[in-house]
């Protein structure tokens, strides 16, 4: 069974893989500290765009990680956070998009929504935890609170970064629901890009386990989106 497949299943359960036989509505695939990601906002995405044209603080614990933002290029250096990219692959519009959380009671994380809005037909939107602001008030500790511009969420130093964590992207087309299903950290376990590290989810955990590697998590796909079950 091939890595993406894996993922559907543990995603969606046994009872509904069947969803995965229809063309998929959209991605939702994941960076986490990669400079293979292309974090510059560009003609296809929405004004809420990754902005990381400005400094963006970081740990210290990387390889390689004195690269700076090239803003010529239109490429940055990587991010030390989990980047979430959500395309719309299909021919109408997505609305009422979310991406939640929901509550880490082992690391103490609240559930936290971040409110996407629309997804116009071929377009993403990208998600980086702590710098991009949806303008809605959330928990503190919560995965989405806006940090500020430039100082992204490096949940491996933080958290959430169990491989228990769980996410689900929800939203319209019409008045029909469409979902990703649960998207479950500890199924993205793999090997870092670059191999230095053995095991790593794509929050840079579990624990702080992203420390060696120069290239961590690739733009992995982390789920589908589909119409919901009936």
């Amino acid at each position: 069974m091939s890595r993406i497949a894996i993922l559907a299943f543990v995603a969606f359960g046994a009872a509904s893989t069947a969803a995965y036989a229809q063309t998929a509505l959209g991605t939702i695939s994941v960076c986490y500290y990669s400079p293979k990601c292309a974090y510059a906002a560009d003609a296809v995405d929405p004004p809420a765009k990754v902005r990381m044209a400005q400094a963006v603080r970081d740990s210290g614990e990387h390889q390689g990680e004195a690269a700076k933002p090239s803003p010529a290029a239109k490429t940055y250096a990587p991010i030390d956070a989990p980047a979430f990219q959500i395309a719309n692959t299909g021919t109408l519009a997505i609305t009422d998009a979310y991406l939640t959380m929901l509550a880490d009671t082992a690391e103490s994380v609240p559930r936290d929504a971040y409110r996407i809005g629309t997804i116009k037909p071929g377009r993403r939107v990208t998600i980086v935890p702590g710098n991009s602001n949806d303008k809605r008030t959330h928990p503190p500790t919560g995965l989405f609170y806006f940090r500020g511009l430039g100082d992204p969420l490096d949940t491996s130093d933080a958290v959430p970064n169990a491989n228990a964590v769980t996410l689900v992207f929800t939203g319209k087309i019409g008045t029909q629901s469409v979902t990703s299903g649960r998207i479950v950290a500890g199924a993205s376990v793999a090997p870092s890009a670059d191999g230095t590290v053995a095991a790593l989810n794509f929050l840079g955990g579990p624990g702080n386990s992203d420390g060696p590697c120069g290239d961590c998590v690739d733009s992995e796909v982390v789920g589908m989106i589909n119409y919901s079950p009936p």
